[in-house]
């Protein structure tokens, strides 16, 4: 199984010894002062769960350990020791195991976002850490514990102008503060609930692909919003069967035989989302292709996406 690391997913970025020393590495440094001694005192996750982003990071760069002393054949820590000697490190410029200072940054930025992201997944899934007579559990305080760890992380980030920010598993370059807090923030809060996954995943792959230059971004977006539609149509009963794209969804949403979940010029300017930005795009233009979209354009589109779906989720009962 491939697992997505931000090595990966942004190996044309590239950074260089002072990005490394006074950037990054300050950075991951106090990540681990977040998750070790924040986060794992309260909800002491098993050597088994460091042991698994041990493995999913080591596999992705394509070596035995992250443990260096594992490579001379002497492993002498336990994998959550491994991890935060790994992520807690200060950048050397002349340490073998750190490399170059691009391999560094992209390497223990990936760490991190596992660790969160794994962290964060059992979180959602109900994980409770085991009690004990000196240590009673009280669950309904652990996701407050995670809640306030990625608030820290994400200022940590702003704060260190790294340019990224820390979103439901993913770090990715940030948008300006304004649009992240009005639009992003909420727009992930929302989406972090199980039954929006396919619109999460959707949106993802829209800035993903808009991190990295392509000019089918929006379109992902688009398919976010349409998901969300069409979920929101099942949910309430409205959707008959033969619905055969975006506009019969939003026909339901309209309708006022549902009661009008959304008002008519709603219902207009959401069809010519896609009739006039989405459908061009996503079919052969033949001899008369659309034009292309510039970044801005891409990005207003997306922006817009994500706030009609926060809208009509927050109409929900």
């Amino acid at each position: 199984m491939i697992t997505d690391i931000f090595a990966k997913r942004y190996d044309e970025l590239r950074f260089n010894r002072d990005w490394a020393e006074n950037v990054i590495s300050p950075t991951v440094v106090q990540a681990s002062y977040i998750f070790f001694e924040d986060v794992q005192p309260k909800l002491k996750f098993t050597d088994e769960f460091f042991r698994r982003v041990n493995l999913l990071l080591s596999r992705e760069l394509g070596l035995r350990s992250l443990n260096e002393f594992a490579e001379l054949g002497v492993d002498r820590k336990t994998a959550a020791e491994t991890c935060y000697l790994f992520l807690s490190q200060p950048f050397q410029p002349f340490g073998t195991w750190h490399r170059e200072p691009d391999y560094f940054c992209k390497t223990r930025l990936s760490m991190l976002e596992l660790l969160f992201r794994d962290a964060e997944a059992l979180v959602r899934k109900g994980y409770v850490p085991a009690a004990s007579a000196r240590n009673p559990v009280d669950g309904s305080k652990v996701k407050t514990v995670m809640t306030e760890a990625i608030k820290e992380l994400k200022a940590r980030l702003r704060a260190n102008r790294t340019g990224l920010d820390y979103t439901n598993g993913l770090l990715h370059i940030a948008s300006d503060e304004l649009t992240t807090q009005r639009i992003a923030a909420p727009f992930w809060e929302i989406v972090s609930d199980p039954k929006w996954a396919v619109v999460e995943e959707e949106m993802k792959e829209a800035f993903d692909r808009l991190d990295h230059g392509q000019n089918d971004a929006f379109t992902h977006a688009a398919k976010a919003l349409e998901s969300a539609i069409k979920i929101i149509s099942d949910e309430n009963g409205w959707s008959t069967g033969n619905e055969r794209g975006a506009a019969n969804y939003i026909d339901n949403l309209v309708s006022a035989r549902n009661g009008r979940f959304i008002e008519v010029w709603e219902a207009d300017a959401l069809k010519a989302i896609f009739s006039n930005l989405r459908n061009p795009h996503s079919h052969g233009g033949g001899s008369n292709p659309p034009p292309r979209l510039s970044d801005s354009q891409q990005t207003w589109a997306i922006e817009s996406c994500m706030t009609w779906i926060k809208s009509l989720v927050r109409r929900l009962p």
